[in-house]
């Protein structure tokens, strides 16, 4: 299964316009309230279809019923935090009351919203993580348009061959969130537009994650960071290796065997 996306200036959402895309002649508060208002439900929609309730398995297993219950209340809470400070933001007085409040506050629901969209990737804060085709996809858009510059151009695609054992399916996400937001960061940085390829094939006795980006790349041995500090730390856990490859871009590759 591949993906591809280009995430660009244009992913953001535009200011208020009625259907035919031209300006209201409504109030210009009147108008701002209604276009935050929408843009508020949409968020709020948004965090309701991601967070998904945790069928309780009969009494035989009381252990995973409790680890259940656990994340079920921990993604009902996440869920009410995030709608909670996406009401704040459009209750805000005055806030939407110009375009350039209108901006601020349609940055900060989007952000949060790219954040919710991480979290449950990485963890299913607010729902149940999905296949990993799924979550990679997933996490690859929101990472790269939570990190990139505003003007920047950055394509990802992600490619899914084999299936990966469940028991690596944590670090393998998890290294992703970190090559990824390296890659954008140091990779693209100062750059107007790149790619970042994600692939990842397992088969008998191996899983392979690469992430190649076409950025600066690096000479010797890459600057030492939290980001690549965790993503070896992931690989270590399972008895597996990170290599980095810094001569055209930079290439780096995750094995973990099964």
């Amino acid at each position: 299964m591949s993906y591809v996306a280009t995430v660009s200036p244009a992913t953001r959402r535009p200011l208020a316009a009625d259907a035919g895309g031209h300006a209201s002649h409504e109030p210009a508060a009147k108008t701002h309230q209604a276009s935050a208002d929408r843009i508020h439900h949409a968020s709020l929609d948004r965090i309701d279809r991601a967070s998904t309730d945790v069928t309780l398995q009969g009494p035989e297993d009381d252990d995973a019923t409790g680890q259940e219950i656990d994340l079920r209340q921990l993604r009902h809470h996440t869920k009410n935090t995030l709608q909670r400070i996406l009401g704040l933001i459009a209750d805000a007085p005055g806030l939407c009351d110009t375009p350039q409040g209108e901006k601020i506050a349609q940055e900060l629901e989007y952000r949060i919203c790219l954040s919710a969209t991480i979290s449950n990737a990485l963890f299913g804060l607010t729902g149940a993580p999905g296949s990993m085709a799924e979550r990679l996809r997933q996490l690859a858009g929101a990472v790269v348009d939570m990190m990139r510059d505003a003007d920047q151009i950055i394509r990802v695609g992600v490619s899914v061959r084999g299936c990966c054992p469940a028991k690596l399916r944590d670090a393998v996400v998890r290294t992703t969130h970190e090559l990824i937001g390296n890659a954008v960061k140091h990779g693209m940085k100062g750059r107007s537009s790149g790619r970042i390829a994600v692939r990842l094939v397992s088969n008998g006795d191996c899983t392979t994650l690469t992430v190649i980006d076409n950025g600066w790349g690096f000479v010797g041995t890459p600057r030492p960071g939290e980001g690549l500090a965790l993503a070896r730390g992931f690989a270590a856990r399972h008895g597996g290796s990170l290599v980095m490859d810094g001569d055209d871009g930079t290439v780096a590759t995750l094995e973990l065997p099964h």
